[in-house]
């Protein structure tokens, strides 16, 4: 199964779980929509500021907004092939 590098996965763990706010606020695309993550298989998506507070691993696609999936834990992120864009 492909997998991001192993340095890759713990950027997304240590930016999603400090929810650094660089991370969040800053963004090259407008509008910002939170923190953006890129897929394996090349879809883009984001979670937002408030979810990432709470804990919460939702991920939204960043075109249509729409819900990607929905994540207990950073790790089931990652497995799921999301990783903060970089």
């Amino acid at each position: 199964m492909k997998t991001w590098r192993k340095d890759q996965q713990e950027v997304t763990r240590d930016i999603i779980s400090r929810v650094d706010i660089v991370a969040f606020s800053f963004s090259l695309i407008e509008p910002n929509k939170g923190c953006y993550l890129d897929h394996l298989d090349g879809r883009f998506g984001y979670i937002t500021l408030n979810d990432a507070l709470a804990s919460r691993y939702r991920v939204f696609n960043y075109k249509t907004d729409a819900l990607e999936g929905s994540y207990e834990t950073l790790d089931a992120l990652l497995e799921a092939g999301w990783k903060v864009s970089t």
